[in-house]
């Protein structure tokens, strides 16, 4: 698994899946292809609850548009992509101060290589997968893996207390997140499936 390689280490995680009647290409498509049109309106206003601090304090918080890949969006807003492995995995990171209203200050991480170097000790690393492996009997297993590291005593503890009141906001995004994929995957499969009319 890719995400081994960029966050081997960690204090925190959170991991949730579904189970999607679709093979595993269609999954991966579908997750490369979903626009925030196709999720929930709650993605839209948890979002943006989460970017109004640094938007009253003039940092920049790019918003959430419907159209356009959903996944692309995610890096225009300051995610990093850090690998793929075609059909099977995509990983993401992100390295700054979350736990400041106004988003912190962070180094400057361009690519895969600079977040592996990145050792700042006043900063955590986040890393997060979309995983696609088969279920069996047609099903597809889509899976999602977020982890993040705070390398000093003192980031651990600021970032606990953050963690404690977005972890359940952050979880739901997620789960809707699979959701909006498993819809649109079945969706898909099923309009190509043998017997079906396109």
């Amino acid at each position: 698994m890719q995400l081994d390689k960029f966050l081997p280490a960690y204090q925190y995680h959170e991991i949730h899946s579904v189970m999607v009647k679709a093979p595993p290409e269609r999954v991966f498509t579908a997750i490369q292809e979903l626009t925030p049109a196709e999720l929930s309106r709650l993605v839209f206003w948890m979002l943006a609850v989460r970017n109004l601090p640094a938007r009253w304090m003039g940092r920049h918080a790019p918003a959430v548009v419907q159209t356009g890949p959903f996944l692309q969006q995610l890096y225009r807003g300051g995610f990093i992509p850090l690998a793929e492995d075609p059909g099977h995995e995509i990983v993401f990171g992100l390295v700054g101060q979350f736990w400041k209203l106004s988003g912190g200050e962070a180094p400057h991480i361009p690519d895969a290589q600079a977040f592996l170097a990145c050792n700042d000790p006043a900063c955590a690393k986040a890393a997060a997968n979309l995983l696609v492996t088969d279920g069996g009997d047609g099903y597809t297993r889509c899976s999602t893996e977020t982890r993040v590291f705070a390398p000093e005593p003192s980031t651990r503890h600021k970032f606990a207390f953050y963690w404690s009141i977005i972890s359940m906001g952050s979880a739901f995004i997620r789960v809707l997140w699979l959701r909006g994929i498993k819809k649109k995957a079945e969706q898909v499969s099923g309009s190509t499936a043998p017997g079906n009319k396109r």
